[in-house]
Order: structure tokens, then sequence, then C-alpha cells
């Protein structure tokens, strides 16, 4: 319920978003999630302490890493994810873009997330539909580095994406503390296989549009499209398997094969199983509305 209320308020405050192209550059991250949360300051940095924010990226940060990105993007102003955590405010990603301020790049602190969705251990319907969304201030034709403490889908780097570009910035690159799952890909950027696979399943711009996701399939990071996918397979099984199990209780009832099609031909469930895999357009409606 909670989602739902989300997505009807969403809606309206979606900004247009728009497609990765071709030579979007790879997320570049310092350490594993794993690794940090053994930290004795990631706790309190995650929950409002900078100090210790500050105590963990001096840690884990690779310098050689800071001015490879200052040499690729010199002119690139910084925009970190500024977000409340639980209690208190995230300060992993504002310590990080500490270390950019200190070789001389410009950071930009009025840009803020005004939506807590909590994707933290969040379902993937979660992830999906809620979205975040940010205010502030953005340089017209400025090029942005943007900044967060993980990625795993890619779904909140994503949407500060969307919103600066929509103001008229220009996101260049993305780097983050450290790496979840997909992070550790080459490429944060939807790939053709999963359009595919979405297309496939009868997923398209519009779906997306209406529940608030996305302005299209290309503006998708490849780690939500797995999210997806999974959600479209996963209620397809779900269907298949009840048809089977109404198969299998009409075979227990009629006792012979010739029963079980006289009992057939007046029910529709072998038509049901033969279109199982042209209903997932409509599978993922259903799913999304609940």
């Amino acid at each position: 319920m909670d989602t739902v209320k989300y997505i009807l308020k969403q809606k309206d405050s979606m900004p247009e978003g728009t497609s990765w192209g071709g030579q979007f550059p790879p997320v570049v991250n310092h350490t594993t999630s794993a690794v940090a949360r053994h930290h004795p300051d990631f706790k309190a940095a995650k929950h409002g302490d900078f100090q210790a924010a500050l105590r963990l990226v001096d840690e884990l940060v690779k310098d050689e890493k800071i001015a490879m990105i200052a040499r690729q993007f010199p002119n690139a102003h910084i925009i970190y994810n500024h977000k409340i955590q639980g209690d208190g405010i995230n300060m992993i990603p504002a310590a990080y873009a500490v270390r950019f301020s200190a070789i001389g790049m410009t950071v930009e602190h009025d840009i803020i997330a005004v939506t807590d969705v909590s994707h933290t251990n969040a379902s993937d319907i979660s992830r999906i539909s809620k979205r975040m969304r940010f205010e502030g201030h953005v340089n017209r034709g400025t090029d942005y580095i943007l900044l967060d403490d993980f990625i795993t889908s890619g779904a909140e780097l994503r949407d500060l994406r969307d919103y600066v570009n929509s103001q008229g910035g220009n996101v260049v690159a993305m780097t983050t503390f450290g790496h979840g799952s997909f992070g550790k890909l080459k490429d944060v950027r939807i790939d053709e296989a999963y359009k595919q696979k979405l297309g496939d399943a009868g997923v398209t711009d519009n779906d997306l549009r209406k529940y608030g996701i996305a302005s299209e399939i290309g503006c998708l990071t490849l780690g939500e499209a797995a999210k997806l996918t999974r959600m479209v397979n996963s209620r397809a099984k779900g269907k298949t398997s009840q048809v089977y199990g109404r198969l299998q209780r009409i075979a227990d009832t009629c006792g012979n094969a010739q029963a079980v099609d006289e009992k057939l031909s007046g029910d529709n469930t072998k038509e049901e199983l033969i279109n199982n895999n042209n209903d997932n357009n409509s599978a993922v409606r259903k799913r999304l509305h609940r």
C-alpha cells in the first residue's frame, strides 16, 4: 500500500529522463559494501556523523582514482547524493565529495533529496517503483559528476541524473565510495539484451511513464532492468504454476485421459497455459498496481 501511495504522488513530479547513449563511462568506485560495513566508523557515518564519515573515506578511498577522474573531467562540478538515512543524514557522500574539493574541483551543495524511499533492504517492486526526487539549483550547460556512497541497482544515481539533466545540466560521469552487486559491472547502463527481454515481455515506455518509473526503457540502469525482468518472470511462473496445478487437480478427479480431455473441452485451462507467455504485459501492470 505504501508503494501504491508513493506511485500516485510521484507521477506528476517525475523529471523527463534521457537515455544513456553510447558513451557514458563506467562507474568508478573504491571498495565493497562488505568491507565498508565492517569499518568501525561506518554506522555513525551513515547516520549523521561527518567526522566518522571523513575517517571512513580517508581510509578506503584511493587517491589514484580521484586523480584519474579529475584528469578526465577537469571542468566538471561535483554533486553528491545528500539524503536522510533513517534518523539522520547519510554523511558518506558529503565526505567523499571533500576529496574532490581538496584537489580544487568545484563541489555544489545546493541539491538535496526531498524524498526518503528507503531503498536499503527494500523489495524489487519497491526499488523499481519508488523513485528519488531532488530539488536545488542546477547550472545550465555545466558538466556534472555525481557521487554517492554505494551503488547496487544504480536507481538513486539514475534519479539524480534525470533531475540534473532535466534542469539543463549535463551529467558526464558517476562515482561511488563503494559497490554492491551491480556496481561491479563495467557498465551501469541498460544493455541491448535486457532491452530485448523487457520488450519481449511486453513492457513499454508508456508502462514505465504510467507508474512514474522512467521516461523510457533506455533510461533504466542495468540493475533496474534485471529487477524488472525478475518481477515479470516471477509473475509469469506463478501463473504457469497455478495452471499446472489446476490440470493436476482435473487429472486426479477424472482418473483417465479421455475424461481429462472432456473436462478441458469445457474449461479454459489449456488455453491459459498456451497463452501464458503472452500475458507478461498485463502481469507487470497488475504487479505494479499491488
